[in-house]
């Protein structure tokens, strides 16, 4: 009889232990639950893109070898004419340093002929008083001198002068030949101009010219269903080829690490092996733990803040949705061509590169194990791979591609299960849409 009611409060606790872990449980598993939704719907996502390249392709039949040479021809030309814009920025770019240099050296120039003009002044002093003094024989000789030039060469006459009267002849002489070469170095940065204006001009007009011949590729396929089908293979192709080449910087990235480990492990067993040199085992220690900072700088990003997510756009108008025409990014207008793009969370940069004419750089950001942000449709960025962003940094410029208006940023979404397994997913919640 003792014994049942410490059986029934045993009991009443195991159900009580039971619950809070099934509680605990729910809870957890509701999150999974939730990236679990995420990810099916994304794969569902693409696995209908993957279906609409072949049926497109299929449906193109005896055409679409014609129609991939022309979407080629489009990209070649998209290449040249994003080359191009990238000649003219340098051109233009270096004439204004040019510019800069021109006018530095005009300014050089006047400052060197008006100390010429004092010096002259001085020697004609220095001249005045020799031939009023006409002793030691040798005054009269340079007196008689014809140019500046003369009086500074006539060395033996020079070497009988007073220290200061040599100075005053040294210093023009050494004027004379700053000023020539100021002069002689701003001819040639004017003909450099001169130059740099007709490269641009050239420039100018082929770019005109891969503008129109873009445009009228872009028409031509436009023009027709088969045109339009074909462009929309191309763009699901040019988003399944971002996916594999996220998917390499993943695996490339846990190759780092695992590398990054094993060197750590090496580095802390050889310390050991350093009992009795206290030196050598602090110096392996310090370089293991520089080791570790490198990994958790990569595994590890900066904690997102409180607030959540904040708007990649200043301001902007939604143009598509996720999975709209089985795309897997949201369409942004920006109020403005060349608008500021920013993280919409604090993370660390994953990758900065450029994706193709069509579509400019990308940035993709990393916020933690499960979540990557990236934004495409970008100008050179101002970020660089390992930089560690705050929620609304600015990472780049819209306008990179040349086949997207330069007021459109494309957004996606990356979320990673357990298993490493990643997807894109609908960016909607994260932008409140």
């Amino acid at each position: 009889m003792p014994r049942r009611p410490f059986l029934a409060l045993a009991a009443l606790v195991a159900v009580a232990l039971l619950l809070v872990g099934t509680v605990a449980a729910q809870v957890d598993r509701s999150e999974q639950q939730r990236l679990e939704a995420e990810l099916a719907a994304g794969q569902r996502t693409l696995e209908a893109r993957r279906a609409e390249i072949g049926a497109i392709t299929r449906e193109l039949g005896a055409t679409e070898a014609t129609l991939r040479a022309r979407i080629d021809e489009r990209d070649r030309v998209s290449r040249q004419l994003r080359e191009l814009e990238l000649q003219r920025d340098d051109l233009q770019a270096g004439i204004t340093t040019l510019r800069g240099e021109v006018a530095d050296t005009e300014a050089r120039v006047a400052a060197l002929e008006a100390d010429l003009e004092a010096v002259k002044v001085r020697v004609q002093g220095l001249l005045l008083n020799l031939h009023r003094q006409r002793a030691a024989g040798y005054g009269t000789n340079l007196a008689r001198t014809e140019s500046f030039h003369d009086l500074a060469v006539r060395s033996h006459f020079v070497g009988l002068m007073a220290a200061q009267d040599v100075a005053i002849v040294t210093e023009l002489d050494a004027l004379i030949g700053e000023l020539d070469a100021a002069r002689t170095r701003l001819a040639g940065q004017i003909v450099e101009l001169e130059g740099r204006r007709e490269e641009l001009a050239a420039n100018a007009r082929e770019l005109d010219d891969a503008g129109v011949r873009l445009e009228s590729l872009i028409a031509e396929l436009r023009a027709t269903e088969a045109g339009q089908r074909a462009q929309q293979r191309s763009l699901l192709e040019a988003q399944e080829a971002l996916a594999s080449q996220l998917d390499a910087l993943d695996r490339a990235l846990a190759q780092e690490v695992a590398r990054l480990e094993a060197e750590e492990r090496r580095l802390r067993q050889q310390a050991q092996s350093f009992v009795d040199d206290r030196a050598r085992q602090a110096e392996l220690e310090a370089q293991a733990d520089a080791t570790r900072a490198r990994i958790d700088n990569l595994t590890a990003p900066v904690p997102s803040p409180a607030a959540g997510y904040v708007s990649p756009l200043d301001a902007s108008v939604l143009l598509s949705r996720f999975g709209e025409g089985n795309n897997s990014f949201v369409s942004l207008r920006a109020n403005a061509e060349g608008a500021a793009v920013r993280s919409v969370r604090a993370g660390v940069v994953f990758t900065v590169a450029p994706i193709g004419a069509n579509d400019g750089y990308l940035v993709a950001i990393r916020h933690d194990a499960t979540t990557t942000t990236v934004y495409t449709n970008l100008r050179p960025p101002v970020v660089v791979t390992g930089d560690a962003v705050e929620a609304g940094t600015v990472l780049g410029y819209l306008g990179g591609g040349t086949l997207i208006p330069p007021d459109v940023l494309r957004f996606y979404v990356r979320r990673t299960d357990a298993a490493g397994n990643a997807v894109f997913v609908d960016p909607g919640p994260v932008l409140g849409l």
